[in-house]
């Protein structure tokens, strides 16, 4: 039996290149973000890395590459 089921989300996250997690700042300039510090997220949580669609092999490429760069950069954070 088949039955319907999600298979990738496009998330709704906003990173900036480290894979750092972006809020919304309300007042001041429109679209304008700042990180929120020691937050980090990658894959299909994130959203805005293909558009509003993405290529069918892209989703495993974002995750390795993403992860990677969120990771290498949250190791340089002290505690």
């Amino acid at each position: 039996r088949v039955t319907p089921s999600i298979h990738y989300t496009m998330g709704g996250i906003n990173i900036n290149a480290a894979g750092e997690v972006q809020e919304r700042i309300s007042e001041g300039t429109i679209g304008a973000h700042r990180r929120i510090r020691r937050l980090f997220a990658a894959g299909e949580v994130t959203g805005g890395v293909h558009g509003g669609n993405r290529l069918a092999g892209n989703s495993l490429l974002e995750c390795v590459v993403v992860g990677r760069v969120a990771g290498q950069r949250a190791a340089t954070i002290n505690f």
